[in-house]
């Protein structure tokens, strides 16, 4: 809905409010019916499943076989080191995809946690999950827009949208209609949920609520974003094949020249087959690909972007 497009009068009549706000008994059957002003959370793996998903690569399996084989022929500590290693990648690529998921959490920490209103005329703090389409809502210097809203009066209403727009200009606002079609920048109508107050003082309109504010369509296209191998990626599983199978034909080799050629014990030739494997295996890459992205996610992170996944996770 172009809300910024409608006459005030058009707006009261399609959310059945006037100025005087919402009663208390129609606040309570709106929010029965619609839900609460929250932004919903995706459907998440457990901490645990998440954890176990970095062991999910070909060149890893390959590592805790030839810990499993050491183990077998007696060599402990050697299995130990092997395992060691292991773990240790699995906990950096787990600990950058926790720095992930908090960043995209953090929008929730950007809704405002009570909004003044107008109820049958009389002033009234709510809390901000309670809102309503329909309800009047109070604005003033460094309140944070508890939802999307329409605004009905502004008096030198400044608001800073950066979180929204990317611009770090604050915008004023007013109450006149817009006729054309608008960028969410330009509509200065609106003001959208998580955006700042900076100086002034006005009345809106609650339009939207929860998911389906501006910043709830942001949350939900992350939560909705499907996976994509990016170039990273690729390229990473081109190269753990490519080792992989150079590292198989080199163990057949190994085991047909120990066989035809020299008279190697099981212990010998089980110790040459892992001390093969875990040379080839370039175990620390993947630990070093997850700390330098980590690196370039911090960098993102403090320019406000949102990073869902990385290449590693």
């Amino acid at each position: 809905m172009d809300w910024y497009k409608l006459p005030l009068s058009d707006i009261f009549k399609k959310v059945e409010t006037n100025e005087a706000g919402l009663g208390n008994s129609e606040r309570g059957k709106r929010l029965a019916e619609n839900g609460s002003n929250v932004l919903t959370k995706g459907k998440e793996d457990s901490e645990l499943k998440k954890f176990f998903k970095h062991f999910n690569d070909l060149l890893i399996y390959v590592l805790i076989v030839a810990g499993i084989l050491k183990g077998i022929v007696g060599s402990y500590i050697e299995m130990v080191i092997i395992f060691i290693v292991v773990i240790i990648n699995a906990i950096i690529g787990y600990s950058q995809e926790r720095k992930a998921t908090n960043s995209l959490n953090s929008l929730t920490s950007m809704l405002s946690e009570e909004a003044t209103i107008l109820s049958e005329n009389k002033k009234e703090i709510v809390p901000a999950d309670s809102l309503v389409v329909g309800d009047v809502v109070l604005l003033g210097p460094g309140d944070i827009i508890p939802a999307d809203l329409r605004i009905i009066e502004a008096y030198n209403l400044v608001v800073e949208e950066a979180i929204l727009t990317g611009e770090s200009t604050p915008v004023t606002k007013n109450s006149d209609v817009i006729t054309e079609k608008a960028d969410l920048g330009d509509r200065l109508n609106m003001v959208f949920s998580g955006t700042l107050v900076g100086s002034g003082s006005g009345k809106g309109i609650v339009t939207e609520t929860g998911d389906d504010t501006e910043l709830g369509k942001i949350s939900r296209n992350l939560k909705e974003m499907k996976n994509t191998e990016t170039p990273l990626i690729k390229k990473m599983k081109q190269l753990n094949k490519q080792v992989f199978y150079i590292l198989s034909a080199l163990i057949v080799f190994l085991l047909f020249y120990s066989i035809f050629y020299h008279d190697f014990s099981m212990n010998e030739l089980v110790s040459a087959l892992i001390a093969l494997a875990v040379s080839a295996v370039p175990e620390g890459l993947p630990a070093v690909l997850s700390i330098i992205l980590s690196l370039g996610v911090t960098r993102m992170a403090k320019e406000k972007a949102i990073i869902k996944k990385n290449a590693r996770s």
